[in-house]
């Protein structure tokens, strides 16, 4: 069972569905619902782990949610569930890697996972098979909007336009990027009434910050 520190990102389902539904790129076109995220979870892909929470909601950890974003990019180009979950616990097994699907080095090629070791290219959904070197040209990294640690483990994201998700400021809520403001109570000054010039200046920051800080609201109360 992992630590959990509870000063960190935890998220609800229905939450986490929202965040992933309104990132792109779609899962084939289609948003991340809450039905498709909770079909993930139950099939056990990405495989989620299910520590004892101070409540009777099910939550999830911020590693967990870079987990599901992983699988909603890795579905958006054709890699199929079952290659997901292969590429996840051979990763685990081999490697020792905790959140194999929050970690840094995944690529993609012809629908297939890889990771680059030492000298080689292996084909991680494929159980470690050693890839051919002119795949190499044709691959495209994962980590589309993601920071990591030093241990090469996902520490913040960027599901929208200048809003960052970091588990560790502001108890993981979205915030503008470079700022500890909640887009939320960017949202709440809105819906009182207070015009974007007077929010942005309350919170000295320019007017396009505040404009991007609502529009994400606003996809998250649409969906």
């Amino acid at each position: 069972m992992p630590i959990i520190n509870y000063s960190t990102g935890l998220y609800s389902i229905p939450e986490s569905a929202k965040f992933l539904a309104n990132t792109p790129p779609l899962t084939n076109g289609n948003k991340v619902n809450y039905s498709r995220l909770r079909y993930w979870i139950n099939t056990s892909v990405p495989h989620i782990e299910s520590p004892i929470y101070p409540t009777r909601k099910r939550l999830v950890s911020f590693v967990d949610l870079i987990s599901m974003r992983m699988v909603a990019v890795l579905r958006s180009r054709g890699v199929k569930l079952k290659e997901i979950k292969t590429t996840e616990r051979w990763l685990k097994k081999e490697f020792g890697i905790a959140y194999p699907l929050a970690n840094k080095g995944l690529w993609t090629c012809d629908s297939h996972i890889y990771i680059k070791f030492k000298e080689n290219l292996l084909a991680a959904s494929k159980y470690g098979q050693k890839a051919m070197d002119f795949i190499r040209d044709w691959l495209s990294e994962v980590e589309l909007d993601m920071t990591f640690d030093m241990d090469d483990i996902a520490n913040s994201w960027t599901p929208y336009q200048s809003i960052t998700i970091n588990p560790i400021i502001q108890f993981g809520e979205p915030c503008i990027s470079g700022t500890r403001i909640p887009t939320s109570s960017i949202w709440s000054n809105r819906i009182a009434g207070d015009s974007l010039e007077i929010i942005a200046k309350a919170h000295d920051i320019d007017v396009a910050l505040v404009v991007n800080a609502i529009d994400w609201e606003k996809r998250l109360v649409a969906t």
